[in-house]
């Protein structure tokens, strides 16, 4: 994972009551599967209004009071290699804003000078490795940024430890932002207790599969296993990137696409992005 050319703005430690509760086993998964290149789940918004970042760090702090897992600091225990979260009793995201120039440099930093530079953050962003090392302090789950692009596009950038909200509970989170976010930051969500880690939701012995089952999941990794047999991974060890996929329609390919959706019936849609690298 790449270095990023500037600090992230951390929370401010506090003396405030802090609940806590360790990682649970899926967790725990994506602590460790951060340090090599996953585990970073991050929502873009692009705009053509200057932000209010009073009000974008007010939507946040309700966030952060409706879903406390995100106003958490993770600690990492060395002695025991375990992973818990701390929980302050009040919000505490900082919201770090960069200038135009300041942008301009950052993009230029990461750019191969084709790319559009919202693509170029996204991307900077997904790369960042801010968990990389927890010493020696906790780090925040959530970050929050906004850049400017030009005079009618500014970027905003939420970038989270997928231990804390994964992909899918992202859509939910990003909807949720955004009913605050067109408003004044303010809304009816009210404030809700730690959640348990996945594991303790599912009832019990529903979570175990029998002897067999197992076996037979077991002998068929292996046999997938042979599928990529023929792959050949050169310069494994070179430093890595994560790179966006993005695939631009026009509107008369858009107005297709909308068209096949409304004869299939279809109730959703999902909208990939191709680059071409």
């Amino acid at each position: 994972m790449a270095q990023n050319s500037y600090n992230e703005a951390q929370s401010p430690e506090t003396s405030e009551p802090t609940e806590s509760r360790p990682v649970g086993g899926t967790e725990f998964s994506w602590c460790k599967a951060v340090p090599i290149g996953t585990g970073v789940t991050v929502l873009s918004l692009l705009l053509s209004k200057t932000p209010e970042i009073t009000i974008l760090k007010t939507a946040l702090h309700n966030l952060q009071n409706s879903h406390p897992i995100l106003r958490s600091k993770l600690h990492l225990d060395p002695s025991t290699n375990t992973f818990h979260f701390l929980i302050p009793a009040s919000p505490n995201v900082q919201v770090q804003h960069f200038d135009l120039a300041s942008t301009a440099s950052i993009v230029q930093a990461h750019s191969n000078g084709h790319d559009d530079p919202f693509h170029t953050l996204l991307e900077d962003q997904m790369n960042h490795d801010t968990w990389r090392d927890h010493e020696p302090r906790d780090l925040d789950v959530l970050y929050a940024s906004v850049f400017t692009l030009s005079h009618d596009r500014f970027a905003v950038f939420l970038r989270l430890h997928t231990a804390a909200c994964d992909r899918a509970s992202a859509v939910a989170l990003l909807m949720e932002l955004l009913r605050l976010f067109s408003g004044d930051g303010t809304g009816n969500i009210g404030e809700k207790k730690v959640s348990s880690a996945i594991e303790d939701l599912i009832p019990e012995g529903k979570m175990h599969k029998p002897f067999w089952a197992r076996g037979l999941d077991v002998l068929g990794y292996s046999l997938n296993a042979f599928r990529f047999s023929n792959l050949n991974f050169v310069d494994a060890a070179s430093l890595r990137r994560s790179r966006i996929v993005r695939l631009q329609l026009n509107v008369e390919e858009t107005k297709n696409l909308l068209a096949v959706s409304y004869r299939l019936n279809l109730l959703s849609f999902l909208f990939v992005a191709f680059v071409v690298v």
